[in-house]
């Protein structure tokens, strides 16, 4: 991929949703461990006050209750339906759909949308920064699991859900759709121009792989498109023009 598709905002979009919900996942997990072992040692237990060992086990109870989250939504990405959801937290479906369904919705448009929005300079995360950053996250959680795990290799990376050429080109096309959400918002013009040299490098490589001429000339298209609003022409004139 070229440098434009590096972009450090754009990272997720290497990996399929089902990886991202993972990484999540594994992260949430690392933390009960890690809080969890923080318990383990005696020799600090003379400078706990009263109450304060029952907090940390209701920090570790709100931690697993958060995990359980991740993992429904994990399930769903990878297509549990909720009828078995259900069964397994011994609900019913209807329950379990009503129960996780506004987590669902949320993480969902935090894909697309990973800052609250903002009135000023300072953005805060709204997308699980394991998401956000999914290929720093993998590194950490590799090292955590070789170190906690007794594990070779990348045990966390190596099983995550592999993402197909045409499905990360299907990625991109939903983020450049996304951004026409609301016509009443103007359009991110740096995001569009990246997502679109990220497709143009995507469709490079298709045509290389699968012998279609026809993606390197689309290819060409949506890099002069990504150059042309780098050279800032008429914003009505660039949203006439199609991006797929």
């Amino acid at each position: 991929m070229d440098s434009a598709a590096q972009h450090p905002e754009d990272d997720r979009y290497s990996y399929s949703t089902r990886a991202l919900a993972r990484l999540v996942l594994s992260d949430q997990m690392s933390d009960i461990a890690d809080h969890a072992a923080s318990l383990v040692p005696t020799t600090g237990d003379r400078g706990w006050y009263p109450g304060e060992i029952v907090a940390a086990a209701r920090g570790l109870v709100d931690l697993a209750q958060a995990a359980l989250v991740r993992a429904v939504l994990y399930e769903r990405a990878t297509g549990t339906s909720w009828e078995i959801i259900g069964e397994v937290l011994e609900i019913t479906r209807q329950s379990a759909h009503a129960k996780f369904r506004e987590d669902e919705q949320e993480w969902k448009e935090a894909l697309h949308e990973p800052y609250y929005e903002s009135s000023g300079p300072i953005r805060n995360l709204r997308l699980p920064d394991a998401a956000y950053r999914p290929t720093d996250a993998g590194r950490r959680l590799d090292k955590w699991a070789r170190t906690h795990c007794d594990e070779d290799g990348n045990p966390v990376t190596d099983g995550l859900p592999e993402l197909s050429l045409i499905d990360e080109l299907n990625q991109v096309l939903a983020a450049i759709n996304h951004l026409y959400r609301d016509m009443y918002t103007p359009t991110n013009q740096d995001q569009r121009a990246r997502m679109l040299d990220r497709k143009a490098a995507l469709l490079d490589r298709i045509a290389v792989e699968t012998n279609r001429p026809q993606a390197a000339q689309q290819a060409q298209e949506a890099r002069a498109l990504a150059a042309e609003i780098r050279r800032g022409k008429d914003a009505g004139h660039l949203r006439a023009v199609t991006d797929e």
